[in-house]
């Protein structure tokens, strides 16, 4: 009988706590009482490691290398290196080469964006051109399959998916879109291949006449050659830089982070000409 009492004690005390729970919304609205929103952790958002980012990392290496050398030289007979390749002079001349190669690293990235550009204004305005190529065929009373071929190529240019994905089914579809640059120059050399046998095709308008597709035609192919190179160049011109600035022991960092390693050992780590190399940064470019 006494356990009975304890367990419907017991009951009863849940169904109370229960009870108070549920009141406790109306209770606060009720006094006007507003609860501390639960705080979340701040994400740390990374940088965006682009190639003007790691310019400016390079181009602060060549700055600080540069103080560095207008420190020795107030130093006058006092820094006198043991390894020759520490001397003035030499960091002196690894300055100029550094930024040779920055600069020329620079220039080839900026011919590669202009002949992306160039590129870019070739291919803009092949997809309306090749609804107005359609449009005159259609118009020319050419045979249906002549049509039908040309239609298909066009859609491809356009990057239309031929045929169509059922809504209700659960396949997983690849991508129809075969919109790169070298598939663009095919799907229109396809096109112009439909469209040079077929007689009833001779439109008036300049642009649209075989001879202007073709010489688009070639234009894209040009442009695209163009930009590989330019990337190329450019991809290369980066290898020799890097190859430069992360050298082991004979790059320009680690000549430099060993230069300071000498004025700490002429002059001593407690040394005002230690603070003032010891102040500039040198860091290795990541790949």
């Amino acid at each position: 009988m006494k356990t009975k009492n304890i367990n419907s004690s017991k009951s009863q005390a849940a169904e109370e706590l229960i009870n108070n729970v549920a009141q406790m919304p109306k209770m606060l609205e009720k006094h006007n009482i507003q609860l501390p929103k639960p705080t979340q952790p701040k994400q740390q958002l990374k940088r965006a490691r682009n190639a003007n980012y790691y310019e400016t990392g390079m181009a602060l290496n060549i700055t600080h290398g540069i103080q560095a050398v207008e420190y020795l030289l107030t130093y006058g007979p006092d820094y006198n290196p043991s390894n020759p390749e520490l001397a003035i002079a030499s960091l002196q001349t690894l300055n100029t080469t550094g930024q040779d190669l920055l600069d020329n690293s620079r220039l080839k990235m900026q011919e590669n964006k202009q002949e992306i550009q160039a590129r870019q204004d070739v291919y803009g305005d092949l997809k309306p051109l090749a609804t107005r190529i359609l449009n005159e065929l259609e118009a020319s009373g050419a045979p249906q399959a002549t049509i039908d071929k040309a239609r298909h190529y066009v859609r491809k240019i356009r990057g239309t998916r031929i045929i169509k994905i059922d809504p209700n089914s659960t396949t997983n579809h690849i991508s129809a879109s075969q919109t790169s640059f070298t598939e663009q120059i095919q799907h229109f050399t396809d096109l112009i291949n439909v469209l040079t046998p077929c007689t009833e095709y001779q439109p008036n308008l300049p642009e649209l006449q075989l001879t202007a597709l073709q010489a688009k035609r070639s234009a894209m192919q040009d442009s695209n050659k163009t930009v590989s190179k330019t990337q190329a160049v450019w991809s290369t011109s980066r290898i020799e830089r890097n190859k430069f600035f992360n050298q082991p022991v004979t790059g320009y960092v680690d000549t430099f982070l060993s230069v300071k390693q000498a004025v700490k050992a002429i002059f001593g780590a407690n040394s005002p000409q230690y603070s003032q190399l010891g102040s500039l940064k040198f860091k290795r470019i990541r790949k």
